[in-house]
């Protein structure tokens, strides 16, 4: 079942991992080295086509910093497609991905949904301070599909992972060929307009 945006995709994980970039370039945007962090959340709408059919899906960016996220349920629920981000240069962001993977698991306790893991900043290899072997036994073991990428220098990787996942949640769930309402484009402007607003009120950090 899905809503008048389609196929929920939701990022999550602790914040500076770079999930806004990762969003970015998988809509064809370029890499921003300075970003500002998410406040509360953001979306973006885009659609896929697969097997002659065209599905939309609408991507969510959510905010990390521990004060919003009693906000990231209202967020995650309904999501049909989870993916937890964390940067291979920060030990603690890959270490609170088991509390992540956690959290959805409460909210999205009977729904039908994929998750999935993406390292991010692999050009920043030098200052990695999680093994890739490490890594990979970690995910290996709880049966989650990974991917290791960076949004800076790997543009396509993302989007690439978050095709096969859009494409696993069809053959798997089959929803229904879904196109863009009149009430989204309204709901999706005022969004916008809120959030330009939050910055020129100074909320924006």
């Amino acid at each position: 079942m899905t809503d008048d945006r389609g196929i929920k995709v939701v990022l999550l994980g602790e914040a500076g991992v770079g999930k806004t970039n990762l969003i970015r370039v998988s809509m064809g945007k370029t890499f921003e080295k300075n970003v500002d962090s998410t406040i509360s959340s953001a979306f973006y709408d885009s659609k896929i086509d697969y097997k002659e059919k065209s599905y939309q899906y609408c991507i969510w960016d959510t905010a990390g910093q521990e004060v919003y996220r009693s906000l990231n349920k209202i967020f995650i629920k309904d999501s049909k497609i989870v993916i937890i981000v964390f940067s291979i240069i920060d030990r603690d962001s890959f270490t609170n991905v088991d509390f992540w993977i956690n959290y959805v698991k409460e909210i999205l306790a009977n729904d039908s949904y994929i998750m999935a893991v993406v390292g991010n900043k692999i050009d920043l290899y030098d200052d990695q301070q999680i093994g890739d072997e490490e890594i990979e036994n970690k995910f290996k073991g709880l049966d989650l599909k990974y991917k290791i990428t960076s949004a800076a220098s790997d543009a396509q990787g993302f989007k690439k992972f978050l095709n096969e996942l859009l494409k696993e949640y069809i053959d798997k769930y089959k929803p229904e060929e879904t196109q863009l309402s009149d009430s989204f484009m309204i709901k999706q402007n005022k969004h916008k307009q809120n959030k330009k607003k939050e910055k020129e009120d100074g909320k924006c950090c």
